[in-house]
């Protein structure tokens, strides 16, 4: 059909991009690995070699025993989505009671303005306080209001169990999405198992952020435009941009999968020809935001604002990702507190900070133009630092909201502070390396597996990557771009299957 070839190329155009990012950053994650100092006052990127035959030895390792694991006629009774959703749940739950993590930095400042909200205090969005300049987060800052009101002031534990019940979600969508993309019931299983290595997400349970609670409303979006895309039921796109409309209000980073729900209708509609359907792209924008509209509007009537704080202009973020930092070159694109000073030093004026943020970023981009090595190695420390950093800064960020905790226990201290913790940078630093291998066989095969479905799930991620080039750095970004490869990856490692199938398979045939 004319239509679906021109939308499987039109795909091809983010799809092989995406494998490029993949298969670079296989090379990438055996050769070279991020880390963060302990002890560190600011969350700075370092990089180091990574030993690559370790990492292979350890690789080949888990793969044995997946294999032994699926192939095991004892074991295939097992439920094991259930079984690896109940690991995941009780891990997250460990990490949380074992850790005790409190509230730093911007969960502090958040939670401060959470508090005063219970007391008809807005002061936080007053000139030059945290809500001013960073309005997004009021959305963060009523789900804390909410939850002190129900459960007592600074009560993080009622959070962190919010955050596991996210977990719970993101990983029961996930396998969802897996059994709609390649209807496979051993891939399913491969998936579950994957899923059981996903550490960080596991040790960010503690963070009293919106992160993963965004990401449960964001993957559970994803599942329902899958279903649309498959079945054309428009309740499906209604159900997926009430979802995504809960993400962005607590993140509003999902606005990404927004992004990537609007160019999957128009490609579905290509395909298909059926152009009455496009009506649903503001649909789906509108929906969207009308969350985040309404608790702007709820708070500036609260707070008797006559309009609710623009906040920063965001070209402020775009100008302070192309900047060096303060870390002799290694904090490429990180936060280093530009578009708040910014903001500041413009007297808080829209249009005078968004002036001088384009002039800023006029500035970095002709030093990339006429440095072209600058350039190269800027943007290749801004990539490294993100997508290969194998904590994801989980283990820095459980470090820092645990520094103020009275008596942490001696396991706690081991797994933070001592031993343990080099421990869990080796798991998951091979986990990294395995994840990526597997994805990049998949991107090796999906040109015979290519779906619309697969290709907009595809995008999600690539759409991530895409907006993190461009925008701040974290390595905490990229976690849930992470865990979206969980799919593709247990695709990946199925053709492992088969290949050590293959050969386990001869060597019998000749003792035989």
């Amino acid at each position: 059909m004319k239509e679906q070839k021109l939308t499987r190329i039109l795909t091809y155009f983010y799809l092989a991009p995406f494998a490029a990012m993949i298969g670079f950053n296989v090379v990438n994650s055996l050769l070279r690995t991020t880390y963060f100092d302990l002890y560190a006052v600011m969350e700075t990127a370092r990089y180091k070699w990574d030993n690559p035959v370790v990492v292979l030895a350890c690789s080949a390792m888990a793969a044995a025993l997946i294999y032994l694991f699926v192939k095991s006629e004892k074991l295939k009774g097992i439920n094991i989505e259930k079984f690896a959703l109940a690991y995941s749940v009780l891990m997250s739950l460990f990490v949380v009671l074992l850790f005790r993590c409190v509230v730093t930095c911007d969960s502090a400042l958040v939670s401060d303005a959470a508090v005063g909200f219970l007391q008809n205090n807005y002061d936080a969005f007053e000139q030059g306080q945290y809500l001013y300049r960073y309005s997004f987060q009021v959305g963060f800052a009523a789900l804390l209001e909410l939850i002190y009101f129900l459960f007592g002031v600074e009560n993080f534990i009622v959070f962190q169990l919010v955050n596991i019940l996210s977990v719970y979600v993101i990983l029961k969508m996930l396998g969802k999405i897996t059994a709609e993309l390649f209807e496979n019931e051993k891939i399913c299983r491969i998936e579950a198992i994957l899923s059981m290595g996903m550490l960080p997400l596991f040790l960010f349970s503690t963070f009293v952020y919106g992160d993963i609670i965004g990401w449960g409303f964001g993957v559970s979006g994803i599942y329902f435009m899958i279903r649309y895309l498959k079945t054309d039921r428009w309740q499906n796109l209604l159900k997926m941009a009430a979802l995504l409309s809960a993400g962005v209000i607590v993140k509003s980073n999902i606005n990404i999968l927004v992004v990537a729900a609007v160019i999957a209708v128009l490609l579905h509609t290509i395909q298909n020809k059926r152009f009455k359907m496009l009506i649903w792209i503001p649909a789906i924008v509108l929906i969207s935001q009308v969350g985040m509209w309404g608790i702007e509007g709820i708070y500036a009537a609260r707070a008797g604002l006559e309009q609710f704080p623009e906040g920063i202009p965001k070209i402020a973020w775009i100008a302070m990702s192309m900047q060096e930092g303060d870390e002799g070159g290694y904090a490429c694109g990180w936060y280093n507190a530009y578009n708040w000073n910014v903001y500041e030093e413009n007297q808080f004026d829209q249009a005078l900070t968004t002036q001088a943020c384009a002039e800023n970023l006029k500035e970095s981009l002709e030093k990339f133009w006429s440095e072209k090595r600058f350039a190269v190695n800027f943007f290749y420390k801004k990539f490294t630092s993100q997508w290969n950093a194998p904590t994801f800064q989980a283990m820095i960020t459980n470090e820092w909201n645990s520094r103020h905790v009275e008596n942490l226990s001696p396991l706690a201290e081991f797994f933070i502070y001592g031993t343990g913790r080099a421990v869990l940078y080796q798991i998951m630093n091979v986990y990294h390396f395995f994840m990526f291998l597997c994805t990049g066989i998949y991107c090796f095969c999906f040109r015979r597996n290519w779906s619309v479905e697969i290709a907009y799930f595809v995008l999600n991620i690539f759409g991530g990557f895409l907006f993190h080039m461009l925008w701040e750095a974290q390595s905490r970004y990229i976690l849930g771009y992470f865990v979206l490869m969980l799919p593709l990856a247990a695709f990946g490692f199925n053709g492992i299957l088969k290949t050590m199938d293959k050969i386990f398979g001869r060597k019998r045939g000749k003792e035989g």
